[in-house]
């Protein structure tokens, strides 16, 4: 062999040795865990062609094979939540077909669409690709049926009537129809969903006007069902004049994550959502919680009573109290003598005539069976009855509301004797003398069972007080003794705690004025007002609040509800405006450590 051949031979093995090393190696990289390293994908699918084009007129509705769209992206996508993300305005009532085919979405419609209308099908964020899970934002796809594309949208946001706060998968409705029954019977003329800021976009509406609707939509029928939904409605008549352009802040795909850009979106309309009161009356349920204690509940408030009798119980020995909605009736027997296990009442209210709809007489008899009682496992390991042997109440003295709200106790049962001015308080100086305290005591004015005690001199910082009750001194409708107690308590001493004051000023009317978290979901401190005024919030920590106020039309200390056929929006809440940011940071007070601050609000402004 010359040596041109044996350098041949040599570049062949050579040549072979690195395939087979190349194969080697990547047939060992592949018998363990896949390779790491390298940056995770955060890009989300890039859409690369919609069949047919979003914008699409005259779409065909003829052929029911052709009733489908297709979206294709650059890779592989998997559908999420569909049914909660995907929705199609104006809705039908089949919801639409969706399948995954190769790297495309297919949509397909399972009934005929109407003509002459513009359909927007809003993706939301149901489309997320196959490996990292990256959403392919807000996407929404529009056509048409007719010759042109409506163009026209709105926006706005949708927040419970009580708290204020945004409300997610809200359903937003828009009816060409005046009919008031339109939102009980009919799917809408054009629709939307809220997103997590409560936010919404209406597109493609018509130069028209509408009547607009939010509901919860708990069965997902795009209609308005009383028994078990919310709901938001506009006073006024809305006939929209945006016009959708790529410009459009309200139309843009946003990251829900991004607040700042998210609280920036434009807002042409603000709905509140709530529940309405149940309309039919009648009794809903009724039970015996212990041998003296019962309740009834309606199903609607303002419940009438006209009597009420129990078999074999003297009517004057019937403690009654209706809840302050009067949907919830609560019954004592103030009656020493043993009680039968089963007891017959008889209840003459106004109820529901079905066929007539109105309030008529009728009387109920309903059974009252006593429970049974509870046992417990005593020493030996047998079964024995557990009695109360006292009055059971629960006492409340927060030293950072007692100022205003003073020492609480309420009670299981109502008393049958309850001479208070056997208690006493005395207070502690720093000299360790001791002094009586002269405080008054107050039955609460919706329960009957608790009382308020509060001192008629100020409190005075440093000082502890003590609240005594002797053995005996109360004893319930059971004819069980209250236990002594001795109960301490002083005001906070924290040098850290600060003092917000609200200066309230151009006010005509009631009003209830509440410092609330951050969240939203806790009352810190609450007032009602009917007149000028400053109201102290002392001995706050260092934190966010925000200050909530309720136009308390009739005095009653609730917010009280809405009614849509009747055209009533629910008693109105507004935050008060006071922080320095934008959107909801403009609603939050930051108070710091050891700062006095007062604020002025005036009511009449804000309610204007």
């Amino acid at each position: 062999m010359n040596n041109n051949n044996k350098r041949t031979v040599l570049e062949a093995f050579s040549i072979i040795f690195i395939l087979y090393l190349m194969l080697f190696s990547n047939s060992c990289a592949n018998t363990s865990t896949p390779p790491s390293g390298g940056p995770k994908d955060t890009i989300p699918p890039v859409l690369l062609l919609t069949t047919p084009p979003s914008g699409t007129v005259n779409f065909p509705v003829e052929n029911r094979k052709n009733n489908s769209i297709s979206l294709t992206f650059n890779e592989y996508v998997v559908l999420k939540d569909i049914q909660e993300n995907l929705y199609l305005s104006p809705p039908q009532e089949k919801f639409p077909k969706t399948k995954i085919k190769g790297k495309s979405v297919i949509v397909t419609f399972e009934e005929p669409l109407d003509s002459n209308t513009t359909y927007s099908l809003d993706f939301g964020q149901g489309i997320v690709d196959n490996n990292e899970g990256n959403v392919f934002h807000n996407y929404v796809y529009s056509f048409s049926t007719g010759k042109v594309i409506d163009s026209l949208y709105a926006s706005g946001n949708v927040v419970d009537a009580k708290t204020m706060l945004p409300q997610k998968g809200v359903t937003v409705l828009f009816y060409k129809s005046d009919a008031d029954s339109a939102v009980f019977n009919s799917r809408p003329d054009a629709s939307a969903k809220t997103d997590e800021w409560g936010y919404f976009t209406v597109r493609n509406l018509k130069p028209d006007k509408y009547h607009v609707y939010a509901i919860s939509d708990i069965n997902k029928n795009n209609k308005y069902d009383p028994s078990s939904e919310s709901i938001a409605f506009l006073d006024s008549v809305f006939s929209p004049t945006a016009i959708m352009s790529p410009d459009s802040l309200a139309l843009k795909n946003y990251d829900m994550k991004d607040t700042l850009a998210c609280l920036a979106r434009p807002s042409e309309l603000h709905l509140s959502l709530f529940t309405e009161n149940a309309t039919k009356q009648f009794i809903r349920s009724s039970e015996r919680t212990a041998e003296r204690a019962m309740y009834i509940k309606f199903t609607a408030p303002d419940a009438e009573v006209k009597s009420l009798q129990i078999e074999g119980i003297d009517s004057s020995k019937i403690i009654k109290q209706f809840n302050i909605l009067k949907d919830s009736l609560s019954l004592w027997i103030n009656d020493d003598s043993k009680i039968a296990d089963t007891l017959n009442l008889f209840i003459d209210y106004m109820a529901t005539d079905d066929s007539l709809s109105i309030l008529v007489p009728k009387i109920d008899t309903l059974e009252m069976i006593k429970p049974k009682e509870k046992k417990s496992l005593n020493k030996r390991g047998k079964a024995v009855v557990v009695k109360d042997t006292s009055v059971v109440y629960d006492i409340t003295a927060t030293p950072s509301t007692i100022e205003q709200e003073g020492i609480t106790l309420d009670f299981n049962y109502p008393l049958s004797i309850a001479p208070f001015d056997s208690i006493s308080i005395s207070y502690l100086t720093p000299q360790q003398q001791e002094m009586d305290s002269k405080f008054t005591v107050t039955q609460d004015s919706t329960d009957i069972k608790k009382y308020i005690i509060k001192l008629k001199d100020a409190l005075v910082t440093g000082y502890e007080y003590t609240l005594k009750i002797p053995k005996n001194t109360f004893y319930d409708i059971n004819g069980l003794p209250a236990d002594s107690l001795v109960k301490k308590f002083k005001l906070p001493s924290d040098d850290n705690l600060s003092t917000l004051t609200l200066d309230i000023t151009n006010i005509e009317g009631y009003y209830v004025v509440e410092l609330i978290n951050e969240k939203r979901d806790k009352v810190i401190r609450k007032y009602s007002v009917n007149k000028e005024c400053k109201l102290d919030f002392p001995y706050l920590k260092a934190n966010k609040y925000s200050i909530r106020i309720t136009e308390d039309k009739n005095d009653n200390g609730i917010i009280d509800t809405g009614d849509v056929l009747k055209k009533k929006q629910p008693e109105k809440v507004i935050l008060v405006k006071i922080g320095k940011g934008s959107g909801d940071k403009s609603f939050l007070l930051d108070l710091p450590a050891k700062t006095e601050l007062e604020q002025t609000i005036n009511i009449g402004e804000l309610f204007k």
